[in-house]
């Protein structure tokens, strides 16, 4: 087959970019928005996205990926979307624990302080103390760390403790999480190994692409619910 004409798939002609592209930076290539050969994609199969993500976002994405590694024919392409799907996984599984972890500082701060605040819990704002406390000293306000940290500091304890305890109470679905990343990051490494076989040298430059530009995408698409600088 000429690498540098067109190659037949399944009935169909693509046409090939020629192996002598030069190197660019990702970032550069990503600005073009590249897409998908219109006459490859449907024989790619659905995109693995769930419900709240964007699919125009995804299949982006994947074209992104696509002219930064210059698949030759359907075979490439296939091995490339599960490739980057797969990479789409593990971003979005190492968020989920992210922000689980957040949400669970602050709840594990809330209950400390239900225990320490005095029973009768003045209220703030219509609220219970320790309910807007727990925000102010999450969301940052300096006034209300310093307070929750004379609080803990009183009992002999410290955000360290805070931490433990979110652990704890979110031990089994963090371990959850992770064991499903690694399945995700296990079959992506068998799928390069299969990548390589094919074709020696490729199988960097996809898993180079695939983190960097879904990475980067990924992390601007999904901003979280909940931010806080860490002032510990």
């Amino acid at each position: 087959m000429n690498k540098r004409g067109a190659s037949s798939i399944l009935g169909q002609r693509v046409r090939i970019a020629p192996e002598s592209v030069p190197r660019r930076r990702l970032s550069a290539l990503a600005s073009r928005k590249p897409i998908v050969p219109p006459e490859v994609r449907p024989l790619l199969g659905p995109g693995w996205i769930i419900e709240g993500e964007d699919p125009e976002l995804y299949e982006g994405l994947l074209g992104q990926v696509g002219a930064a590694v210059q698949p030759r024919d359907l075979i490439d392409w296939l091995l490339l979307k599960d490739v980057v799907a797969l990479t789409w996984e593990i971003q979005r599984t190492r968020r989920q624990r992210a922000s689980l972890m957040r949400t669970a500082r602050h709840d594990a701060m809330q209950s400390i302080l239900t225990k320490l605040l005095p029973r009768e819990r003045m209220r703030m704002s219509g609220e219970e103390r320790e309910v807007e406390l727990a925000r102010q000293w999450f969301s940052g306000d300096e006034e209300s760390i310093a307070v929750v940290d004379e609080l803990l500091a009183a009992a002999g304890l410290s955000e360290a403790d805070v931490v433990a305890r979110s652990l704890s109470v979110n031990a089994q679905e963090l371990d959850r999480l992770d064991q499903q990343n690694e399945r995700h990051e296990y079959r992506r490494d068998a799928l390069l190994q299969q990548i390589e076989r094919r074709r020696a040298g490729w199988a960097k430059q996809v898993k180079r692409a695939s983190e960097e530009i879904v990475d980067a995408e990924y992390t601007e698409a999904t901003p979280n619910v909940i931010e806080r600088a860490d002032k510990s």
